[in-house]
């Protein structure tokens, strides 16, 4: 049987007895109900896993000492960030946790033009630090690796500003009537890919001719209209399909 599973901060891994606290710590002693001398599994969010033996424990505290030291090996060969427009309520949140697990290593929240009204700075560090959270309870349950890197807000010119850095940019827009397909055979596959997905009520023209600008692809998620949060899974399941490892169009 696996072991449980543990987040363990990079900056305590050096410590000669690490410890787990706060909910963790009570879930351990409370509900798992481990002991002393059990062993559990850590990941430090940066691709490396650790086996740790409890030496005491307190629904407050547990105290571990780490035995072995390995390399996780769940990340996807291709880095794909998503730059997600702002959606209404909590849609972000319920979001996050899908695409975590799809395997996405950055997530840039931004005001698109049609986004819903800007939140106060304090509202967003709120949400910032909940999105975090969520992030690292998704990488410990589909035990990844690594968690994805999640940017503080942007606005669109901000988005696009950094395209540059990557080999591949696309825009999911629901009035292209192609669908996506794949560049044609490079020497080199796209290693860094940006991707670009829209809010409730899409992205306008000129939102697209500025994305394109920059060297966006356009391209469409099919014939059926789909909600937001439906077209960011489906454009990240799509983009890992051709590029990474959950089919494989492009060979490497």
């Amino acid at each position: 049987m696996a072991l449980r599973r543990f987040y363990l901060p990079p900056a305590m891994v050096g410590d000669a007895q690490p410890e787990i606290t706060g909910s963790d710590a009570g879930h351990i002693c409370r509900v798992l109900r481990l002991s002393t001398g059990d062993t559990v599994e850590l990941f430090d969010g940066t691709g490396k896993g650790y086996r740790a033996r409890i030496v005491s424990l307190s629904p407050k505290r547990v105290v571990l000492e780490i035995e072995e030291t390995f390399a996780l090996l769940s990340e996807s060969p291709v880095q794909l960030t998503l730059a997600q427009a702002m959606l209404k309520d909590r849609k972000m949140d319920d979001l996050l946790r899908p695409l975590t697990e799809l395997g996405i290593n950055g997530w840039i929240p931004f005001y698109a033009a049609r986004s819903v009204p800007v939140a106060s700075a304090k509202g967003l560090g709120a949400r910032l630090a909940r999105w975090e959270k969520i992030s690292r309870e998704a990488v410990k349950q589909c035990r990844r690796g690594c968690m994805p890197q999640i940017t503080p807000m942007k606005d669109l010119d901000a988005v696009l500003a950094t395209a540059g850095e990557y080999d591949l940019k696309i825009i999911f827009w629901e009035e292209t009537p192609r669908p996506f397909v794949p560049p044609e055979k490079t020497a080199r596959p796209p290693q860094r890919i940006l991707i670009l997905v829209g809010p409730e009520g899409g992205f306008d023209a000129d939102e697209v001719r500025r994305a394109r600008a920059n060297g966006f692809l356009t391209a469409g998620l099919g014939p059926r209209i789909l909600r937001a949060e439906t077209a960011a899974v489906a454009a990240c399941t799509l983009v890992q399909y051709c590029f990474g490892d959950m089919g494989g169009v492009v060979k490497r």
